[in-house]
């Protein structure tokens, strides 16, 4: 039987993504960087505030972009106690999020009605991707969701990815099926899950959903 702690997070985000968009994601990566040793705090909104020394987020300016046509203003952040760097819209909300050891994930809500969901793993990182991935789909597969996509290969802005496709029976009255768009990343020393739940058309939120996974630097 597997540790529960690598297993798919039992709240799970469901989504309509168009398979287009795994195109859209992919480009190169490079070697993984240092973490940097501090940065500076960061208090966007309350909801990101711990206590007066700690935050969920921590300021990192070199993601800063200004707002375009297709984007709103982006502002980086550091989280997941600084493993991670993500450049987000700065109206994005943080929802939830636990950095307890072997546990640690934040998750934002958009007000363009998307959910941006980083979950941390616990595969070792030099385990093989067919190991991980192997792990990753009987965990969809024990948890009753369908693959109507995998392994399709990308990067973000330093890491390695492999994207999913998955569609979900919702047991309700009537019945309906539930969709999600799921992207595992991997850098040399740690494994993230990506999971982003929004409507039926994601046209209109491509853009912002796009550039955040692609902006996403792990240490």
């Amino acid at each position: 039987m597997r540790s529960a702690q690598r297993l798919r997070p039992a709240a799970k985000i469901v989504l309509l993504a168009p398979l287009a968009l795994l195109g859209a994601l992919s480009i190169g990566c490079g070697g993984s960087p240092t973490a940097p040793q501090r940065d500076e705090v960061f208090y966007l909104h309350s909801t990101g505030i711990i206590d007066r020394n700690y935050s969920w987020e921590t300021y990192f300016k070199p993601l800063d972009q200004s707002q375009n046509e297709r984007l709103p203003r982006i502002v980086g952040v550091g989280i997941l106690s600084g493993d991670v760097r993500l450049g987000r819209p700065i109206d994005w909300v943080i929802r939830s999020a636990d950095y307890t050891p072997q546990h640690r994930f934040i998750s934002y809500q958009s007000p363009r009605q998307f959910l941006f969901s980083i979950f941390e793993r616990v595969d070792h990182p030099e385990d093989t991707w067919t190991d991980v991935l192997r792990r990753y789909e009987a965990d969809v597969d024990e948890q009753g969701s369908q693959i109507l996509s995998g392994r399709a290969p990308f990067a973000t802005a330093n890491t390695q990815a492999r994207s999913y496709v998955l569609k979900t029976r919702v047991p309700s009255r009537p019945e309906y099926q539930n969709f999600a768009h799921e992207v595992l990343i991997r850098s040399d020393h740690r494994l993230l899950l990506v999971q982003i739940v929004h409507g039926e058309n994601v046209e209109p939120i491509e853009d912002e959903m796009v550039a955040a996974i692609k902006s996403l630097i792990v240490y």
